[in-house]
Parts: C-alpha cells; sequence; structure tokens
C-alpha cells in the first residue's frame, strides 16, 4: 500500500512540474519551470551544492535592491527559495528521497530564473521610470514628514504597481499612469521642504495672529503673507533650489518676527488711537531704516523700535571708532561718556510720560471724554518725541563732526 501512494505522489509531481508552475497572487509574474530544465540545470550537483549557489544569487540580488525594482519576480524566487529549505529541513522516509530532491531542484530552478528576471527587469524600470526614482531618492534623502508618512506609502504602492506592470508588459494607460505617480511625488516633496524649512517660521506667524494682527497691523500681516505664499511657490517650483528657497525664507522670517513687533507696538498704543497707530510706526521705522541704510546696516526692523535705536546707536559708534582710529577728536572738549546714558534717560522720561498719557487716555475713555481730546494729546506727544529726535540728531552730528584745529582728546572711561 504504501509503495502505490509513493507512485501516485510521483505521478502526480512529474506532471506538475510538466505544466507552468504559477505564483499563487494573481499579480505577480509567471515563471515557467519544467522536468528537462531541473534534470539539466542541476545534473551531478548535490541539494546542498544547488542551495548554496540559490543562496549566493539571492544575497546578490538583495545588493542590487531586486526587492524594490522588481517586487513581482523578486517575491516568486523568495518563495521558492522559502519552499526549498522547508522541504530540506522536512523528515521525509528513504523511498521518498528521490522525490523529494526532485521537488527541491524544481523549486531552486524557479528561483534562479525568477531572479533572472528580476535582474532583466531593473535597467527597464529606470529607464521609462528614472525621473520618478530620481524625485523619490530626493524626498528619501531629505527625509518623510511624518504627516505625510502615510501617504508616501501609498504613492509607494502606486509606483510598486508600476513596476509590477512592467513585469507583465501590461503597458496600455502605463505613460498616464506613470506621469500621476511622478505629480504625487513632486507634491510629497515639496510638502517635506516646506515642512523642513517653514513650519518654524508658520509658528511665529500663527503667534502673531493669535496676537490680533490681522486687525491690529493689517498692512504688515498682508506682507507677511504674501512673504508666506511666495516662499511656499518657490519651493514648489522648484524643491531643489537651496539658494533661492533660503532667501525667500529669510524674506518670510523677516516679515513675521516684523510683524509680532509691529503687533505689539500697535495694541501698547492702541489706546491713544485705534486707526492711526500703525502709521506713526511704521513712519518711525521708515526713518530708522534710512539711518541705517546711511550707515550700511542691513534692515533692523524685525525688532522693536528699542532694539532698532539701540543697534543703530552701536552702529555709528562704531563707525566714529573706526574713522578715528579708536579714538575721537573733538572740536574744544572731550565725550563726556554720560551724555549718552542722559539721551537714553531723556528718552524713558518721554516714555514715561507717553505711558501716563496712556493711564490718563484709559481715564478718559471710561468717563466717556470726547476722543478729540485724546487726540490732541497724542499729537503733542509725538510731536515732543519728534523735536527731542531732531536734538539729539543735531547733537550727534556735533560729536561726530571732524575737529577743525585737529586736536585729539582721548575719551573718559
Amino acid at each position: 500500500m504504501k509503495k502505490k501512494n509513493v507512485g501516485r505522489k510521483r505521478g502526480i509531481y512529474w506532471l506538475g512540474i510538466s505544466l507552468v508552475l504559477l505564483v499563487a497572487c494573481a499579480s505577480e509574474p509567471k515563471v515557467v519551470v519544467d522536468a528537462i530544465e531541473v534534470q539539466q540545470q542541476f545534473k551531478g550537483k548535490t541539494v546542498a551544492q544547488a542551495l548554496k549557489e540559490t543562496e549566493t544569487t539571492m544575497a546578490r540580488a538583495e545588493q542590487d535592491e531586486l526587492a524594490f525594482y522588481s517586487p513581482g519576480f523578486f517575491a516568486v524566487a523568495q518563495k521558492a527559495l522559502d519552499e526549498a529549505r522547508f522541504l530540506i529541513l522536512e523528515p521525509k522516509e528513504a523511498t521518498l528521497k528521490t522525490f523529494s530532491d526532485t521537488q527541491i531542484f524544481s523549486k531552486l530552478l524557479l528561483a534562479d530564473k525568477s531572479l533572472a528576471q528580476a535582474a532583466a527587469t531593473k535597467p527597464e524600470v529606470q529607464q521609462r521610470l528614472g525621473e520618478i526614482l530620481k524625485v523619490r531618492d530626493s524626498l528619501v534623502a531629505k527625509g518623510i514628514d511624518q504627516s505625510a508618512a502615510d501617504e508616501y506609502n501609498g504613492v509607494l504602492n502606486e509606483l510598486s504597481d508600476l513596476f509590477r506592470r512592467i513585469e507583465r508588459k501590461e503597458l496600455d494607460g502605463f505613460e498616464r499612469a506613470s506621469i500621476i505617480t511622478l505629480h504625487q511625488f513632486q507634491r510629497l516633496e515639496s510638502q517635506s521642504v516646506k515642512a523642513a524649512k517653514l513650519d518654524q517660521v508658520i509658528a511665529v506667524l500663527e503667534q502673531a495672529e493669535a496676537m490680533g494682527a490681522r486687525g491690529a497691523a493689517p498692512k504688515s500681516y498682508q506682507k507677511t503673507r504674501q512673504a508666506l505664499e511666495n516662499a511656499q511657490a518657490v519651493i514648489e517650483r522648484d524643491p531643489n533650489d537651496q539658494s533661492a528657497i533660503e532667501n525667500a525664507v529669510k524674506h518670510f522670517a523677516f516679515e513675521a518676527n516684523h510683524l509680532v513687533h509691529i503687533t505689539q507696538a500697535v495694541k501698547e498704543l492702541r489706546a491713544l488711537n485705534d486707526t492711526a497707530m500703525e502709521n506713526i510706526l511704521l513712519a518711525a521705522e521708515s526713518r530708522l531704516l534710512a539711518i541705517a541704510d546711511a550707515l550700511g546696516q542691513p534692515d533692523p526692523r524685525q525688532t522693536n523700535l528699542r532694539k532698532q535705536t539701540e543697534m543703530l546707536v552701536n552702529a555709528a559708534a562704531r563707525l566714529v571708532a573706526d574713522k578715528t582710529g579708536q579714538s575721537i577728536k573733538l572740536r574744544t572738549r572731550p565725550v563726556n561718556k554720560n551724555e549718552l546714558e542722559e539721551a537714553y534717560l531723556h528718552n524713558a522720561q518721554l516714555q514715561a510720560q507717553l505711558r501716563g498719557m496712556q493711564t490718563k487716555n484709559a481715564q478718559l475713555k471710561i468717563g466717556e471724554k470726547p476722543l478729540k481730546r485724546r487726540i490732541d494729546e497724542l499729537e503733542r506727544v509725538v510731536l515732543q518725541l519728534n523735536n527731542e529726535k531732531t536734538v539729539l540728531e543735531e547733537a550727534l552730528a556735533k560729536m561726530t563732526a571732524p575737529p577743525a584745529g585737529g586736536v585729539e582728546i582721548i575719551p573718559i572711561k
């Protein structure tokens, strides 16, 4: 009875290998193996020798990334190799050894042929889908944004489907499908660059929005939004143009920081005049910007007005020191280091007066006093500040002017 069963098994097996061996999954390519090929391929070889050769071929295929470039053929090969290993380890009766060895050789040949097909598929994939692969590699190098991980995996599956269509020679509509996949990868690459370059600056913009920038400083807010849109457009146009991206992001960051300071300043002064404060602050910044340009300094407006003034004073001091060789020449007297401190003190007093006016204005609001009185008081404060600014500028001009007699005075330390 046992011999009869063995004969039946052998008959079924030889019938099976004389037919085409198909991959279980319908989406995977077909690979044909027959008995004659098995005998010719492994004639005079042991199972151990054949297994070692196939494992060497598999290792080389893994190094060549055939699992990526030819997923269908590679899957067939991997499955066949796993089944061969299982048959080798499976206990068997002596009467079934020859039958089992034939099965193993058939699986190993199936793996070898599938890997050969995968190796032949790779260059065709690279030729047909080279542009997609280039964008994909660039995206991987930049890093996948975590929020887009699921979308990336979905697009990667679509790319794998294109590989399988090449394996099966199913190329109807292939060009259109590849263009769609390319655009999806390009969009993901742009999203990745935007996340890396813009998210932190967008957080600054959102901070300004939370402070009420949209209503407090609409002009500056609109400029910041335009800078953001421009940076996004630059990235979308070419996510690999580092120079253009850096410039666009730098400009956006400047506008965002400027918006925060403008919004804060407007909020501090809004009680005095709800409509004119931003224009007053922007006008003051324009005058400071003109001074910065004259001193050859970068645009200081991404900081608040106090900081801008301090930066320009320091720049002017450095310029004077450079031109005088670390010493200051005056007409008749040395520079008194307390003068600048007195100027700052006087400015602080004016600021205190301004805060006092704000307090008075708040009291006027509570008492529903006429709006004209608040505006008149603000205009007087602004006029006083402008007068003081003129006096300070004239004093600074006199301090930095070259002496008529050329007398060098060492500054007091």
